[in-house]
């Protein structure tokens, strides 16, 4: 298939009168090679290299890739940003991942939904420029130069299998996952430690607390964990859960610093430290992202090895499955829920 490239009439995006030549002139701006069929460059300013766009798919990864994570009331109540972030890209972190193209000139915000949407930012604001001016700003090496994200970590978490003395057995600890993650997040909250006889006391208070109070403690589902576990038993309200998530929307919550809990289909995941078959109805914890491994880190309760256990994040997305509660009752639709829990 042919490249998709912008073909721009060459007059309708010439320079402007007084701009100067050389990087930092061009600093922040889309710039159109309109003696190349309108070739679309982008200088970022953090390095002054034109990264070259190409179709509308590769502009729109590319300039979300150069991005600056800021917050959503800034981008939202802003009109005309600070020079320092003339010619940026804005990402909504507390959002869902919205990238916003701050003009060099104006300072204006400009949304880039799809990349057809990005496609038509370049189109209207793209400045014009020749070869030879184009050939003075260093042409950025797309494989080398493109900033990798960061790895997410969130630290001391505390860990504990759901069965801290492997007393699988005992059917409060075989069917503790939810009890397990909850009591990790909210030692977490509270910046408390965790040893194992603590776990073992607690996820077996908790499971008790949850049959003489509501009737059921197996297989929890995220509503209930929600006001029965977190409010009810320990106290804690900063809890949300959110339905019909992505990939985008976990890692958004680790990077606002806020733990992920997921309702799994532990038979679909790749943990070789499972009896066969696995847990058909499981919790875990996410603590973590890494995005140059494509791996979500967790804190799985199902197993000892559990803690800082990696999985793949294609995976782990589609082994999500909210369950409701009662031992295993019927799930009559997948719906990938999660609950995220906010220091």
């Amino acid at each position: 298939m042919k490249k998709l490239i912008l073909t721009i009439s060459i007059l309708a995006f010439l320079p402007s009168a007084g701009l100067a030549q050389g990087a930092s002139t061009w600093s922040g701006y889309i710039l159109l090679q309109v003696e190349k069929n309108g070739e679309a460059w982008y200088v970022y300013p953090k390095d002054e290299k034109r990264y070259f766009l190409g179709r509308p798919a590769d502009a729109f990864n590319i300039m979300k890739k150069l991005s600056l994570g800021a917050p959503h009331q800034f981008i939202e109540e802003t009109r005309v940003f600070p020079e320092r972030l003339a010619g940026r890209i804005l990402l909504d972190v507390e959002q869902n991942g919205e990238a916003y193209y701050i003009h060099p000139e104006t300072r204006k915000k400009h949304y880039l939904d799809r990349p057809k949407d990005a496609f038509q930012i370049i189109r209207r604001q793209g400045q014009g420029i020749s070869n030879k001016d184009l050939a003075t700003i260093l042409k950025a090496d797309t494989k080398n130069d493109l900033p990798v994200a960061s790895k997410i970590i969130i630290e001391n978490v505390p860990f504990t299998p759901q069965a801290p003395f492997a007393d699988w057995q005992d059917p409060r600890q075989q069917d503790g996952c939810e009890e397990a993650s909850a009591l990790m997040a909210v030692r977490w909250v509270r910046g408390q430690e965790l040893s194992r006889q603590e776990a073992l006391n607690k996820i077996l208070d908790l499971s008790d607390f949850l049959e003489n109070k509501y009737g059921e403690y197996r297989d929890t589902s995220l509503p209930d964990m929600k006001d029965q576990i977190f409010r009810d038993y320990f106290d804690y309200n900063d809890v949300e859960v959110q339905k019909d998530i992505q990939i985008k929307d976990i890692i958004r919550e680790l990077n606002k610093g806020n733990l992920v809990l997921a309702p799994m289909d532990g038979q679909k995941l790749p943990n070789p430290y499972y009896t066969p078959p696995g847990p058909s109805r499981h919790m875990i914890v996410v603590r973590g992202y890494d995005p140059k491994k494509e791996v979500f880190i967790t804190n799985d309760p199902g197993t000892r090895h559990g803690e800082l256990f990696q999985y793949d994040t294609r995976d782990f997305y589609d082994s999500i499955r909210a369950y409701p509660t009662g031992y295993h009752e019927p799930i009559p639709e997948i719906s990938r829920d999660i609950i995220t829990v906010k220091k």
